[in-house]
């Protein structure tokens, strides 16, 4: 028996429903599958068009695709790439290979970078910190060859790491051959993996994610301003990064935060910084407007308390391992159900972190979303007396 525990609008109320649990539980067997289609760009493109070649719109925190317009076509990623190599300076830092206070030194490659620069000096030693936000506001190519050439040695191994990170993120577009984004033929990415990457060192990496909000910096006595012009229009953009190559054409990924949603909208292949802006911003405003991210559970939440037979202990928790979203249009806010499929009957030992069922979420009757449903302790095997009455119970179903 796989009971269905409905949660209802975001409440507790329970009810089973033995016909549709058995619709139910085999609709979770191919629940991989269906797992958020928005994610998958099953989603309407849009009530317009973006003037760029490509672009998207998604949901930071669901992973929901929101808009889509030629997100897969590879494009010149330009300075976006800058994004990859703060994510793996990030990386460093938080895992405790980097220190912000700690300085690195200068090559004459680093020195010798064209295009926008931090202006480090050949020889001189430069603090992470500086090099952080000379990559994230001034976007200095020579910041990004100092970095790279200490975390793997040289920009080439450096790219390495780049592209393996690319592929763990599921960025199935991108070949990097540099940390900085000057142009070669196999440089390239797409707006999705753009979105997918900005998803991730939102995400990840959120004690660092200032640097990127800065408005200005001064290194050497020389003062740069952040590309993104967005970040003084609107007080919710939280960044992220521009780009502009005669081969890219400009780029940007916005990022917002506004009433508890977060949204990041890239822009590929635009004609002038302005149109690029004023793009990400319209694709953020409709993304606001039309659409609600609602937070179904934090992480390690207790989805339901569930009976265990045969065990040391009559009940255990079910539990999500990370918090879980859902982006939904704000008028259909109102059809969205939560519901709990669990096996039954839950039968001692088990193992922490042992799958006991699936959350289920649907909007207007259709399934949107699965996620497992974990142990979250461990139950061990009771004892004879208490396996042998419990095992009575069952047979009678008690």
């Amino acid at each position: 028996m796989i009971p269905v525990c409905l949660l209802a609008t975001l409440g507790l109320a329970e009810a089973v429903d033995q016909e549709k649990a058995k619709k139910t539980a085999k609709a979770t067997e191919t629940a991989a599958k269906s797992v958020d289609a928005s994610a998958k760009g099953d989603t309407d493109k849009g009530p317009f068009e973006i003037n760029a070649p490509s672009a998207i719109l998604g949901d930071i925190d669901s992973g929901a695709i929101l808009f889509a317009q030629e997100d897969q076509t590879p494009m010149h990623p330009a300075s976006l790439t800058k994004v990859m190599t703060l994510y793996l300076v990030y990386e460093a830092l938080a895992a405790g290979d980097l220190k912000l206070e700690q300085k690195l030194p200068v090559s004459e490659k680093a020195w010798r970078m064209s295009g926008s620069k931090t202006f480090v000096q050949v020889g001189d030693q430069v603090r992470v910190e500086d090099l952080v936000l000379g990559i994230a506001v001034q976007s200095g190519n020579d910041a990004c060859v100092v970095v790279a050439e200490h975390l793997a040695g040289s920009e080439e191994g450096f790219a390495d790491l780049m592209n393996r990170k690319a592929k763990k993120l599921g960025m199935t577009q991108t070949h990097f051959d540099n940390a900085s984004g000057m142009p070669t033929p196999d440089h390239m990415t797409s707006a999705r993996d753009m979105f997918l990457l900005a998803q991730a060192i939102k995400r990840d990496f959120p004690q660092y994610a200032h640097f990127s909000q800065e408005k200005q910096y001064s290194f050497n006595g020389i003062r740069q301003y952040n590309r993104n012009r967005l970040l003084w229009r609107d007080p919710s953009i939280t960044g992220l990064k521009t780009g502009h190559t005669k081969d890219a054409g400009y780029c940007l990924i916005a990022t917002s935060d506004k009433d508890g949603q977060r949204l990041a909208a890239v822009i590929m292949g635009a004609k002038s910084s302005r149109v690029r802006e004023e793009e990400a911003l319209r694709l953020l405003r409709y993304g606001n407007r039309m659409f609600e991210t609602v937070r179904l559970f934090e992480a390690k939440a207790v989805v339901r308390n569930l009976r265990i037979w045969k065990g040391q202990t009559d009940h255990v928790d079910g539990i999500v391992n990370e918090a879980l979203f859902v982006t939904v249009p704000r008028k259909e806010r109102n059809g969205l159900e939560v519901g709990l499929v669990y096996d039954e009957p839950l039968v001692a030992p088990l193992a922490a972190g042992a799958t006991v069922g699936r959350v289920v979420v649907k909007l207007g009757g259709k399934e949107i979303l699965s996620r497992p449903v974990v142990a979250g302790a461990a139950v061990a095997a009771g004892g004879f007396i208490r396996v042998m009455l419990d095992t009575i119970r069952m047979y009678l179903g008690w």
